[in-house]
């Protein structure tokens, strides 16, 4: 370290020509680094979906999810495998362990979904692997709207052929679906009476539909200049060709598809709408790749539909009801404003302390750099520029000072010392020995700092990837302000404070501050069993709120993008859904707060989204400076009102933490597992009046296990097998009569339009309709459905979710007006109290609450090994157990401030507030290390034991409390402010902050009052073994030659 710090003095330009070269190089990285919300905090996943049209719940369950989860629950490195199954779709998710690569993940889930899909149902589509996405990969929801003549037909075709084929060519676009609007098909809608009285099959029809669009290569026609290609053209250009297709000829005469069927274009069967500002139209939902920037993706996917707007018809409105980047633009700016105005505070204190610019310039110059090198950092590990990033560089911004601060102080301090001697020694000898005297007690007082933060680190699960990125931006920029303080700090010094007229005096403000902490310095020494006491009874009383201080995970998000989901009764039709959704968007949109509001009713084709007809979500986008607390209660007292719904509000960010959590958009996740069905749907249902009672509590709701109306047709083996008919051919006319089959594509340009075959819709509008079906058997003879099969209502569940293969139902709920914790607590209490599952049956708490339990001890634990790790440092540093205990009574005092400045805002611990205490035990530590390396420096040159306290703390009260208040006032934008994007910072700063008021203080009285208690034998040692064994000057050049 000492060959460092001389080299950089001896070498002083090339040192600074090295850090200017770092700061072009950082200033360039930082504006290619992308930008994005948060770190990536979802596990590797991958959604494997299987559509099943006509499929019920449980047969989707038996068929297909149970088939699929089977081959795929021995995948390596799977960690956990939750299940879907409802009407017509099956949808597993596999959840990976942490470094999982997501390509070699899919590949393993794709080898794996070979070997099952023989096993699958034939009339089932293939399982498909859903794009790669994150759990924050929504960008924008983009609303398109007609205000003229255009109709949905035409707003769909426009949305899905020109604007979702251009948006999924721009660069960091994976997937772009679309809600609503009315699908083109061309529609052969079969009369029966007309079959039967033209004495035709449906196959007959299906093989004729089926040939009637159709373009076959005829090879070539070669002469001896030319060769030509021959090309049979049959495709379907027009209606009137499908009606003039040839089904049969009798006695010469042809029987045509229009002689028999309805052929028209219409709308498909609608499986979603989507409602913008009360109206019907078009949703467009754009995710995005997981390694895309989001802003430069955003501005690009805008930018394209700026583009496409002259080829849309032009009344076609858009709006947009989500973007994901006002969020990340606020809460950047926020971040930034927040580290500018910290840096602004920690000038303001330099100046005010050391009154002169040429020590202020060399202090701030670690700011600049070590933010720099951390930026760096992130480049290199693949990182992007987000609020936790942003965090950790703003909670370092009043540290990376630290290490300068002490290190020009002290240079400052002796060459002013230097100046008064009769026989003053060269300046390089000055600097040089005044950055070695103080080298130590950086160089410990930095790896402690970064110590206290390793335990971040070890977080697993969502919170250990929010909060790492944060810590490890911190440590980076601690770490290069540790070099910033050995090389650069004492070059500088060498080329601004080379100079002899230095003021022979201190500045005035700290001589100031010294004349009023000398008599409470006496006071403490001459009584120090009475501070000691006083210390102690403050400590005891800031443990008194531990009892009653209320507990969360994460604070709220402060976001401009509302989400409901709403759920109506189960079996509840699409078009109710939706009428719902335009009375609720329309009456929403009348609010002068709202900006757009949009409802996703069902799901779309191509999503990963499983809504079934009674489900919808809908965006609402709000102005900025909106009240949302006041919203989301105004929206639960309006949406209350509606019959049947059952509502959860909440944010868009926090709906993906929580579903990455528990698999549910709710902060509560209640999961009841066993076997039967009937059993956990009456154990969900006193589950949920139990935990609506409880106080704080909001949008409590159970997923219900309903059964939804069905029209069972139970094919009659034996009645069939006497008309020579198979279950497949019996199964195939149901579905081709009533779902529809899709026997080609019409060709229109380059669009293409399913061509679907099915029987009129009025032949399914009533089960006696449905009964009355004629069937084909091989003999010739028509028969009624009714005939070969038992034809009556009856019920299905609606949805079965499974996790790790076992069935379970889910109740969940939010937390309104009280802390998570405490809301947690009253539910186990009444839950234990009135709940009695039979054997098989069990429940497992989830969401948010499960994650803070389990951080929280993990923390705990992680810090009680950081906090025997710094011991170990400071044993290290002064080469004695004794002042190693000492300097560690640090972190009760700084538990005092910490304490009650939670109790003070709130009264709420979070996981943040947690962190914020692991970095203060080492903050506070380092004023403690100051204090007593300075205390043995003086024993060292020769000073008694008391003077030695004495002089020392006053030496050090400049520093000491320039690196507290630059700490200090660093975070103060972020603890007092708050607002987008500092929310999950802003408990860690509101902790730093109180808990440095409290150590500081306190520290300048109470170290002093110890020491001279119980320090004796560790100073006395300093003679023997310190951490600067001699008081002398040391040459520069003698001190080269002796290293050599």
């Amino acid at each position: 370290m000492n060959n460092l710090i001389l080299w950089s003095i001896t070498h002083r330009w090339i040192v600074a020509i090295a850090a200017v070269i770092l700061t072009v190089y950082g200033l360039v990285v930082t504006i290619q680094l992308p930008v994005d919300v948060f770190p990536d905090f979802a596990p590797v996943q991958v959604v494997v979906q299987t559509d099943a049209p006509g499929f019920a719940p449980e047969e989707v369950e038996s068929l297909i999810t149970l088939p699929l989860e089977t081959a795929l629950n021995g995948t390596p490195n799977v960690q956990l495998v939750r299940s879907i199954s409802t009407i017509g779709l099956s949808v597993v998710t596999l959840i990976f362990e942490d470094g999982t690569n997501v390509f070699t993940a899919r590949q393993l889930v794709a080898e794996r979904i070979q070997g099952v899909r023989d096993r699958l149902p034939a009339t089932a589509e293939q399982p498909v692997l859903m794009p790669i996405t994150t759990a924050v990969g929504d960008i924008l929801r983009i609303g398109m709207i007609p205000t003229g003549s255009t109709s949905l037909m035409d707003l769909h075709t426009s949305a899905l052929w020109i604007v979702k084929r251009r948006l999924m060519s721009v660069p960091g676009v994976a997937n772009v679906v679309l809600y609503g609007g009315e699908e083109k098909q061309y529609q052969i809608f079969v009369d029966p009476k007309a079959l039967k009285d033209f004495e035709l099959s449906l196959e007959q029809v299906l093989a004729a539909a089926r040939g009637s669009n159709m373009n076959v290569p005829g090879g070539f026609l070669r002469t001896p200049d030319n060769e030509y290609l021959i090309r049979g053209l049959g495709r379907v250009k027009s209606l009137q060709d499908l009606k003039k297709t040839v089904i049969t000829a009798r006695n010469g005469v042809p029987i045509l598809l229009g002689d028999i069927a309805s052929i028209q274009i219409g709308p498909a069967f609608k499986t979603g709408h989507g409602i913008v500002n009360g109206k019907q139209g078009v949703i467009l939902s754009v995710t995005k790749q997981p390694w895309a920037n989001t802003l430069k993706t955003t501005l690009a996917v805008e930018k394209m539909l700026e583009s496409l707007k002259p080829s849309l018809p032009a009344d076609v409105k858009i709006v947009y009801t989500f973007r994901q980047a006002d969020f990340i633009e606020t809460a950047i700016h926020n971040m930034i404003e927040a580290l500018a105005f910290g840096a602004l505070l920690v000038i303001v204190v330099l100046f005010i302390f050391l009154q002169n610019w040429r020590t202020v310039l060399i202090s701030l110059t670690a700011i600049p750099l070590s933010l720099l090198a951390a930026v760096i950092a992130l480049k290199w590990q693949g990182a992007t520029i987000n609020t936790m990033t942003l965090g950790g560089l703003a909670i370092a911004i009043g540290e990376v000072v630290d290490d300068a601060i002490i290190d020009v102080e002290n240079v400052y301090r002796r060459l002013r010392e230097n100046s008064l001697r009769t026989d003053p020694l060269p300046t390089i000898n000055v600097i040089f020995n005044a950055s070695r005297e103080i080298r130590s007690s950086v160089v410990y007082a930095t790896f402690i700092v970064a110590l206290v933060f390793l335990p971040i680190f070890s977080l697993s699960g969502l919170e250990g990837k929010i909060f790492a990125p944060l810590g490890f931006s911190y440590i980076v920029a601690i770490v290069a302000s540790l070099v910033v303080a050995l090389t650069v700090t004492p070059g500088m010094c060498m080329m601004l404070l080379n100079r002899r007229d230095l003021p022979d005096h201190e500045p005035t403000f700290v001589h100031l501050l010294k004349s009023w902490y000398q008599p409470l310095l006496s006071f403490s020494m001459n009584h120090p069993r009475l501070i000691l006491s006083a210390a102690s009874l403050l400590f005891a009383v800031s443990l008194v709120p531990l009892v009653s201080i209320g507990k969360e995970f994460l604070p709220t998000f402060d976001e401009s993008n509302l989400i409901v989901a709403a759920n109506s009764v189960p079996g509840t039709s699409l078009d109710v859904t939706t009428k719902t959704g335009k009375f609720v968007t329309g009456h929403l949109m009348s609010h002068s707060n709202v900006m757009a509001a949009g409802q996703r009713a069902g799901r779309a084709q191509g999503s990963d989204d499983y809504g079934s007809s009674n489900f919808s979500e809908l965006d609402i986008k709000l102005k900025t400076g909106t009240d949302r607390d006041a919203v989301k209660k105004h929206l639960r007292e309006d949406l209350g009102t509606v019959p049947g719904l059952v509502v959860n509000v909440g944010s868009y960010i926090s709906h993906r933490m929580d579903h990455v959590l528990s698999g549910v958009n709710a902060a509560i996740a209640i999961k009841v597992f066993g076997p039967d069905l009937d059993v956990l749907h009456r154990a969900a249902a006193d589950i949920e009046k139990i935990v609506a009672k409880v106080p704080g509590a909001v949008d409590v709701q159970i997923e219900p296990i309903i059964p939804i109306p069905q029209v069972g047709v139970q094919m009659d083996r034996d009645k069939a097998a006497r008309y020579g008919l198979n279950i497949e051919k019996l199964a195939t006319t149901i579905e081709a009569a009533f779902n529809g089959v899709v026997v080609s594509q019409v060709v229109e340009e380059q669009r293409t339009f399913d061509l679907v075959v099915r029987f009129k819709p009025e032949y399914k509008a009533s089960v006696d309709a449905i009964s009355g079906t004629l069937v084909d058997t091989p003999s010739g003879v028509r028969v009624p459905l009714s005939a070969v099969a038992q034809i009556g209502l009856g019920t299905s569940p609606n949805t079965l979710r499974h996790e790790s293969t076992s069935r379970y139902v889910v109740i969940q709920a939010n937390v309104s007006g009280a802390d998570l914790g405490s809301v947690i607590d009253r539910i186990r209490e009444q839950l234990n109290k009135s709940i009695h599952l039979p054997a098989g049956y069990y429940i497992v708490y989830g969401g948010q609450f499960e994650a803070q339990e389990k951080a929280s001890q993990q923390l705990v634990l992680l810090t009680l090994i950081s906090i025997i790790g710094i011991f170990l440092l400071l044993i290290a540093a002064f080469r004695s157990a004794r002042s190693a205990v000492l300097v560690l009574m640090n972190l009760p005092l700084a538990l005092i401030g910490g304490m009650w400045a939670i109790v003070l805002s709130g009264g709420v611990m979070s996981i943040g507030s947690l962190l914020g205490f692991i970095t203060l035990f080492g903050i506070s530590t380092r004023n403690g290390i100051m204090l007593v390396t300075h205390f043995k420096h003086l024993m060292a040159e020769g000073n008694n034991f008391e003077q030695c306290i004495k002089q020392g703390a006053i030496d050090r009260l400049s520093p000491v409390l320039m690196t507290a208040l630059t700490a200090s006032l660093g975070l103060l934008p972020i603890a007092i402010l708050g607002g987008t994007g500092r929310e999950l910072e802003q408990p860690l700063a509101v902790v730093i902050l109180g808990g440095m008021v409290s150590s500081t203080a306190l520290t300048l009285l109470v170290i002093p009052a110890l020491f001279k208690l119980f320090g004796a034998a560790a100073l006395g040692a300093a003679s023997r073994d310190s951490i600067v064994s001699s008081g002398d000057s040391i040459d520069p050049h003698n001190y080269i030659n002796k290293e050599k």
